[in-house]
């Protein structure tokens, strides 16, 4: 096919993604209408081979179209890459027959581009041309992720131009797209600035799951500032509450010996059965989470963790603020009875 009907070939393709945010559809619409000659080769050790053999006596040169082929053409060097995927250096010791002058073609030198490795990964790792039926149980991808500036022209180009071609079909049905990552006051982060933070130092010293609310808590068009006085702030505003409530629970549970109900027990819903009462503070918490996980489960399936974390941390304040403050005389109550026992099961 032509250069032009493959171009609005790929556009068709991409237009039955779900990009989320949606402006990127248009980013790789643009790139496509705009897209040139792209140079696929690199000097690199290792690296996807190029299937290109060229004859040092008279230069003539073969593209050889698959390893069933380079087997019944190979002259020399099957044995050593037998048993490996097309990548050097196993490959460049396979030598074949020129067709012109008889002499030895040897694999030119260059390795693809990673981005060609890269996008046809969801062929290449999934059985295509060996087990149909496998590759169509897995194909297509329901979600890759990658930031915005270089993917729209890399990866998510790559992997576009070679389902195209192979199955005309899109690669991934959603594309989640998240913008850059920055040092607190907005400058970029670099190593001879001093401002950059290595991951493990930041797990270790801010805590994984700070970090986790910190990326989910942002709209992902939005550039995140990151940083340890940003995590600072989400430690305080949602997760030392979230500790707090749940430390409360525990400390009293524990006073009273309070166990949940076991009978039943369904590792799908650990927290058991939704307890019945009468007081209205049970009613409206139990009412307000149930509100939350329709809201939180509307959200993720449409990919949409910050509304998510807008709905949870909206929740907590309604549960530290409201729920347990107006509920502590309830769990002081010296002796159990069905109240105390209802404020205990409400609150697990």
């Amino acid at each position: 096919i032509s250069m032009d009907e493959l171009r609005h070939r790929m556009m068709d393709v991409t237009r039955q993604i779900r990009w989320i945010p949606a402006f990127g559809l248009e980013r790789e619409l643009d790139w496509l209408r705009n897209m040139h000659d792209w140079m696929i080769s690199k000097k690199r050790y290792w690296g996807l081979a190029l299937p290109f053999w060229e004859c040092p006596d008279c230069h003539h040169f073969e593209v050889i179209g698959d390893e069933i082929e380079l087997e019944q053409r190979a002259i020399e060097g099957w044995d050593t890459f037998a048993g490996h995927t097309p990548h050097r250096p196993y490959i460049d010791a396979v030598k074949i027959r020129c067709s012109k002058c008889g002499g030895t073609m040897n694999r030119v030198a260059d390795v693809g581009n990673p981005w060609l490795d890269a996008g046809i990964v969801p062929f290449s790792t999934l059985r295509y041309r060996s087990d149909r039926e496998y590759w169509e149980k897995w194909f297509p991808a329901d979600w890759i992720s990658e930031s915005f500036p270089g993917q729209f022209r890399n990866w998510f180009y790559s992997l576009l131009a070679m389902s195209t071609v192979l199955e005309n079909r899109p690669p991934f049905l959603q594309n989640f797209g998240y913008a850059t990552l920055l040092a607190e006051d907005g400058r970029p982060m670099h190593k001879s600035w001093g401002n950059a933070i290595e991951f493990n130092e930041a797990a270790d010293k801010m805590g994984v799951d700070v970090m986790r609310w910190l990326y989910c808590a942002h709209k992902p068009e939005n550039n995140l500032l990151f940083g340890y006085n940003r995590a600072d702030e989400v430690r305080r505003q949602f997760l030392l509450p979230l500790w707090n409530v749940y430390n409360f629970f525990v400390s009293y549970a524990r006073l009273d010996g309070w166990e949940p109900a076991k009978d039943g027990f369904d590792p799908a819903m650990p927290e058991g059965a939704t307890p019945r009462s009468d007081n209205l503070l049970d009613r409206w918490i139990i009412a307000r989470i149930n509100q939350v996980v329709n809201r939180c489960t509307d959200a993720l399936e449409n990919s949409d963790a910050y509304s998510a974390t807008l709905a949870l941390e909206s929740f907590l304040d309604d549960l530290t603020n409201w729920y347990v403050r107006r509920s502590r005389r309830r769990f002081w109550k010296s002796e159990h009875d069905a109240d105390k026992d209802t404020a205990y099961a409400t609150l697990y």
